[in-house]
């Protein structure tokens, strides 16, 4: 059967509804275009720049600028049906760019600057040099209040964001369906078949992204992965299985409901086939007290073993995925010496729950949350929806390892009254994990090895009142990691050294400057 991608297809159906010429014409002249110009500035400010010692991870201060934006176009609905399209770029300036990490070395990134340019394919990096990439291409049909949308687009749901927080978004190939037909009711079907990330041109399988668990990568064909070499670990059949097969499309489904006044539900399903079924409910509930809103939120995850365990194997190291590090940046593959990830048995099967207290008054608000995540393993999570986003998470922090327990006060207050258009924020985050625990993902395995993190988040905005479409923001982020000891690693059955991390301070502050233009 050949296979054809949803976006052609859909694309091919153009020709049913392109008979009426005087109403099509109508259709693009009315339609709306979405224009953005984007600047970034970020720096990496390591506290130890001498005392690594990981051959392949410099640890020199690193700093990146970059100018870009976007133009989306909509076309006016014709009998239902319209179409859009979105192109993005993105470019070094030349100056606040200072490549000294090694990145263009071939080395793995260590500043979150290197999301500003071009990357790929895999783990490849091309710091300061900028691409530009049609992310969104789509027909969608409106029916009363139904939405289905199909083809390359922005998803949003609790495992796909576009995750907008650098120069160009992430995007999905598949289809989409979003009705509000019952009352006070949602109901989102999503299928993703392919994903576009960070920095790529390209659109990979599902299992193509940064944060899918190494072991995954192997299994299936990426281009983290060189498929088809020799590892040092496996037999020869074991050997011809990397990287053969694309990885399977995942299908969303979720409702939300807001029957009940000041209460709002929500419940998901995410199932990716071969590999995890993951679950989840929450809930908000808000209450008035005297000139204060306090909403209380409650959330819980459940991750499903599916075959992703007998890939991973965390608790053996035995699986010849896990043990064969073989990805775009090493071709000549090698043996990983934290395959073992502390878990008690082969299975990823774990849980995650979380609780927040939101409370508002005139221009403040004060969050208070906690979450907790099961030891029997990390919750895996490659497509950048965070787990406790809305919660515990901070600015670069995954606290969904295996046995971590999390922390995080943040105090918002919008300075409109003082002065017009300003607003911030303060945060501090406190993150308790297990130091037996390696994590599956690179999201949740940063050269940190699972020790205690506190971090401090200081966020401000502008928007320039003058110019209702400009506003300037400043992210300043302060985390302090624990420095693990080699002899941590024993428990994990391994000999730990200080090129996997052991031994090093990571600690570092980050700076983050940003300005939009849109029209």
């Amino acid at each position: 059967m050949t296979k054809l991608s949803i976006a052609t297809a859909l694309l091919l159906g153009t020709a049913v509804f392109a008979t009426a010429a005087d109403d099509l014409a109508s259709a693009f002249k009315e339609g709306k275009l979405d224009g953005r110009i984007r600047m970034q500035y970020f720096n990496t400010d390591w506290v130890d720049n001498d005392g690594w010692a990981i051959p392949n991870k410099p640890n020199l201060d690193s700093e990146g600028m970059a100018i870009g934006g976007s133009l989306i176009y909509k076309t006016a609905p014709l009998y239902g049906i319209s179409a859009g399209a979105g192109f993005y770029v993105t470019h070094g300036t030349g100056i606040a760019t200072d490549d000294t990490n090694g990145i263009t070395k071939g080395y793995a990134k260590n500043t979150t600057a290197s999301d500003l340019f071009a990357r790929g394919p895999g783990a490849a990096t091309n710091f300061g040099s900028g691409y530009a990439v049609l992310a969104e291409s789509y027909l969608q049909y409106d029916i009363e209040n139904t939405k289905i949308k199909g083809g390359r687009f922005l998803m949003a749901n609790p495992w796909i964001t576009p995750n907008d927080t650098k120069m160009i978004p992430i995007a999905v190939e598949g289809a989409q369906a979003i009705s509000n037909d019952l009352p006070n009711t949602t109901i989102q079907v999503d299928y993703a078949d392919k994903i576009k990330e960070r920095g790529m041109t390209y659109f990979g399988s599902m299992a193509d992204t940064g944060d899918t668990p190494d072991a995954i990568k192997n299994y299936y064909r990426t281009h983290y992965t060189t498929s088809g070499i020799t590892t040092p670990a496996g037999s020869v059949a074991d050997q011809a299985k990397f990287g053969q097969d694309d990885a399977p499309a995942v299908v969303i489904l979720g409702a939300k409901n807001k029957s009940i006044d000041s209460l709002e539900i929500q419940a998901w399903g995410m199932h990716w086939a071969d590999i995890i079924d993951q679950g989840m409910l929450e809930a908000n509930y808000a209450i008035e007290a005297g000139d204060a809103i306090i909403t209380f939120g409650a959330r819980y995850m459940q991750q499903f073993d599916k075959g992703a365990g007998a890939i991973i194997t965390p608790h053996d190291g035995l699986s010849p995925y896990a043990t064969g590090a073989v990805t775009a940046t090493s071709p000549a593959g090698a043996v990983s010496k934290v395959q073992l990830k502390g878990d008690n048995d082969n299975s990823v099967n774990t849980y995650m729950y979380a609780f927040r207290a939101v409370t508002n008054y005139g221009p403040a608000k004060l969050l208070l949350a906690y979450s907790h995540t099961d030891d029997g393993g990390d919750l895996i999570a490659p497509w950048r929806a965070f787990p406790t986003y809305d919660y515990t998470r901070s600015m670069t922090i995954t606290d969904w390892n295996a046995n971590t327990k999390a922390y995080k006060a943040q105090f918002d207050y919008d300075f409109n009254a003082l002065a017009s258009g300003l607003s911030a924020f303060i945060s501090y985050s406190y993150y308790n994990r297990d130091p037996s625990k390696v994590g599956y993902q690179g999201a949740t395995d940063r050269y940190y090895n699972n020790g205690d993190t506190r971090q401090w988040n200081i966020d401000a905005m502008y928007k320039v009142p003058s110019i209702k479409s400009l506003d300037f923001k400043a992210r300043y982020m302060i985390q302090n990691n624990e420095i693990l000891s080699k002899a941590s690693s024993v428990a994990m059955g391994n000999t730990g050294t200080e090129s996997e991390g052991y031994g090093n301070d990571t600690s570092n502050r980050e700076l983050r400057l940003e300005a939009n233009y849109r029209f």
